[in-house]
């Protein structure tokens, strides 16, 4: 009903001829953005997907309204952007840190006071749940022609020769960005009532988890995984690997969130639900089930390990039982992320990459006549950790 609405809404946009030929005009324009940045999210070139995006995005809203749910498409692919690209800056600056520890390279009392506050977390060499990773939304977010011509301008900023102070800045904002847009697309989702939607809806607040996960704030992360879950246990079988991978990033939070207890508890629901699905295919006489049964025992199998290290917590590192050099090393690796951790000074950059103006105050309009859902929002903004 609401999107024949919009439909409607979109005939009388572009009721004259002229509209109608301005609206053929630009969905060309449309196509292409969105394979180019799809490609080149694809290849892992986050910085090409953002730009095309952030442009597809600032179109899409444009041409089809801000309530539209091919601009909420639009908020997710850009928001898993900058994630993306907030993760791979990240881990960069890990790997530099480490490689400064094993050479002996002291940074300058300046640039450790420029350190990140928080030393975000990649969480890689987890199981992975899904027999194909998906990545069939349709667009991102609007703001990249600011952002770019913002970034263009970073040399005048009075920052010179600090490439590195600059590199942990745009990392710090990419999270903070990805949080705001993907918030966005999940307002605009959740308003919607078909399963397809709300599917989608249930995918954005699982980026959400990972956006506050890679930020640490575990307790925010464990609400949206949650209710991710909430939303998949409505459309999904019990035997779906998707469940599974849920189930699995509750677990993963309440572990990080020092609930180990919790999180072995949800562990149950990852090897039922996994354990279903394997004697579902073992049962069917089609290859690629076959196929599947057997990468699955492997998960399985990985997810058995991970319990099994929850249960037992890592050994203390014994350094007297290195060498001198080793231990040096160690230390100074101890001290590089003392600094990151506890250091605050942060310039804030925050006018690099913005969310939609416009979307935002429309949002806050329509959050004046619904205060449930205006507290939702607040203590959403309030757990991204944002200053």
């Amino acid at each position: 009903m609401t999107d024949k609405g919009k439909q409607a809404d979109t005939s009388e946009t572009v009721g004259t001829n002229d509209d109608q030929s301005a609206f053929s005009a630009v969905m060309p324009v449309i196509a292409d953005l969105l394979e180019v940045g799809t490609r080149a999210f694809a290849l892992g070139n986050w910085e090409e997907a953002i730009e095309n995006f952030g442009e597809l995005s600032s179109i899409t809203e444009q041409t089809f309204g801000s309530e539209s749910q091919r601009y909420a498409d639009c908020l997710v692919m850009y928001g898993r952007a900058l994630l993306q690209h907030a993760i791979e800056q990240n881990a960069l600056l890990a790997q530099k840190a480490l490689a400064d520890a094993a050479t002996g390279n002291t940074a300058k009392e300046e640039d450790q006071d420029a350190a990140p506050s928080k030393a975000n977390i990649n969480f890689e060499g987890e199981p992975d749940f899904r027999e194909v990773e998906g990545f069939d939304q349709t667009a991102a977010d609007s703001g990249m022609e600011e952002s770019s011509s913002s970034k263009g301008k970073q040399p005048d900023t009075g920052v010179v020769g600090n490439e590195e102070e600059v590199e942990e800045e745009e990392e710090q904002d990419d999270f903070a960005a990805a949080w705001d847009i993907l918030d966005l697309a999940r307002v605009i989702q959740e308003k919607e009532s078909d399963s397809k939607t709300r599917l989608k809806y249930a995918e954005t607040l699982m980026l959400l988890g990972d956006v506050s996960m890679e930020s640490e704030n575990f307790a925010q992360a464990v609400n949206d995984f949650n209710a991710a879950l909430n939303v998949k246990l409505q459309y999904l079988d019990d035997d779906n690997r998707e469940l599974a991978e849920l189930y699995y990033k509750v677990a993963l939070a309440h572990e990080y969130n020092n609930d180990t207890a919790k999180a072995l508890d949800l562990m149950k629901d990852v090897q039922r639900i996994l354990g279903n699905r394997l004697k579902n295919l073992e049962m069917s006489d089609k290859p690629e089930d076959k196929e599947d049964a057997t990468s699955l025992k492997e998960v399985l199998e990985d997810v058995a390990a991970k319990v099994e290290e929850w249960k037992s917590p890592p050994k203390p590192v014994d350094l007297s039982a290195m060498t001198p050099e080793e231990s040096a090393v160690a230390e100074r690796a101890k001290l590089i992320f003392k600094q990151a951790m506890e250091s605050g000074n942060i310039k804030d950059i925050s006018n690099l990459v913005k969310p939609n103006k416009k979307r935002t105050e429309a949002e806050q309009a329509d959050a004046n006549g619904k205060s449930d859902a205006a507290d939702v929002d607040s203590k959403r903004a309030k757990g991204n950790g944002k200053e």
